[in-house]
């Protein structure tokens, strides 16, 4: 996010504890008493808690509404003059009742924008872990598309391990390194390549080969996480990766809508907006320029890809993406409904106040949510063909006819439904 005045917006910043004080300063109450459990009460007195919650709620609810009156005065008008803010940064009320309207009739219910949503369903035993990975795409003219693979892992392929080595010292040093059983583990390179990065790329491939006429395409999350540039780790996908990127922003008519963005002050800005409205505050170079030049691989990872005819290593094809690609790329907030929240947003500069307002127009079809009603149908769509309970049900299956049947998955995996 750009700099923007001090007496605006605090400096967030890292925090390495939390002292007693401060504890009290934030849930008004002193830490020791939370810990006199002698104190607390039996049972669950749902009288007394809807009370305090009530109360709660209701002082929270005042003060953010007393704060968003002055972040609309005081803060919308300072994004344009922001150190680091893009020539389009600012506040827009531009859109209207009609133009939805006209979105709608012209664009959406047409079939002009195709959406992709992902979804990866794990099963992990100790014995193997299989990844489904499933995309969807849709559109309002009835259009549904899924594609699907799956992901075999061994902990130790016995036909390429060394004749001579000891095959079972090699599987529990492989072990070793991993998670327990259907715990997650972001240290695992492997599990974040296959759940993460291979879904995210499929998602991008599918939203350029698969779109069709839709002239625009519109996507969940961010259109450059972190798993992707950064390949899980692994420079042969994040060469991939960044190329299917560099031709998806080179499109240039596309959306990215967020579910769960983890930055607190962006959805600050946006409880401030009403609806229709929406806030361009910065570029994707800014979000990523963290982890970019803190991204490395392996001393193994020797393989080179050629950009523009120049063979550039794959810490250089990410620094390179991040100076000439990403800064093409704008994030804002909009808001859609007064009952619902803010959301995050990513778009092509050429093309923000379209995007902008394709967004905001599929937004209002959930008024309760305020979301792209587009990627909703796309996470229901692909979770109907490739979730539920179908590749636990046939692993099951698979196990017991072996003989072994539960022996190999987890207890939590293991209790009935």
């Amino acid at each position: 996010m750009p700099d923007l005045p001090t007496t605006t917006l605090p400096v967030s910043r890292p925090t390495h504890g939390t002292t007693a004080d401060e504890f009290r300063a934030a849930f008004g109450e002193p830490l020791a008493a939370v810990l006199d459990v002698a104190s607390w009460r039996p049972g669950a007195d749902l009288v007394h808690e809807y009370a305090r919650l009530a109360r709660e709620v209701e002082e929270a609810v005042r003060f953010e509404t007393a704060v968003q009156a002055d972040v609309r005065r005081r803060v919308f008008p300072a994004l344009r003059k922001a150190a680091g803010a893009p020539p389009e940064a600012g506040f827009y009320d531009d859109v209207t009742p009609d133009e939805v309207a006209r979105v709608h009739r012209g664009l959406l219910f047409n079939g002009g924008v195709a959406c992709v949503d992902g979804f990866c369903q794990p099963h992990d035993t100790l014995a193997l872990t299989v990844y489904r990975i499933g995309v969807a795409l849709v559109g309002y003219k009835g259009s549904h598309e899924s594609w699907a693979t799956q992901l075999y892992r061994k902990d130790l392929r016995e036909a390429h391990a060394d004749p001579a080595g000891d095959l079972m010292t090699a599987l529990l040093e492989t072990r070793q390194r991993r998670s327990g059983v259907g715990q997650p583990d972001r240290r695992d390179g492997l599990s974040e390549l296959a759940q993460r990065a291979v879904m995210s790329y499929a998602e991008a491939r599918v939203l350029l080969d698969k779109g069709g006429p839709a002239a625009w395409r519109m996507g969940h999350g961010s259109p450059a996480p972190y798993q992707l540039l950064a390949g899980a780790g692994n420079p042969d996908m994040a060469i991939e990766s960044i190329k299917v990127l560099r031709e998806l922003i080179a499109h240039g008519r596309f959306v990215y809508v967020a579910s769960e963005p983890g930055d607190r002050t962006l959805l600050s800005l946006g409880q401030a907006l009403r609806p229709l409205e929406y806030l361009i505050v910065g570029t994707l170079d800014e979000r990523i320029a963290p982890f970019v030049a803190d991204v490395q691989f392996g001393p193994r990872a020797t393989v080179d890809g050629v950009w523009d005819g120049i063979e550039l290593a794959p810490t250089n094809w990410i620094r390179r993406f991040h100076e000439e690609v990403a800064s093409q790329v704008l994030y804002g907030v909009y808001r859609a409904s007064a009952l619902a929240p803010p959301q995050v947003f990513y778009c092509h500069r050429d093309h923000f106040r379209a995007a902008a307002r394709i967004a905001i127009a599929d937004s209002v079809l959930l008024a309760d949510r305020g979301f792209p009603l587009l990627i909703d149908l796309a996470d229901k769509a692909c979770k109907a063909v490739y979730g539920g309970g179908g590749l636990k049900e046939m692993a099951d299956a698979a196990y017991a006819r072996c003989g072994p049947a539960f022996r190999y998955g987890s207890e939590r995996a293991n209790r009935p439904a």
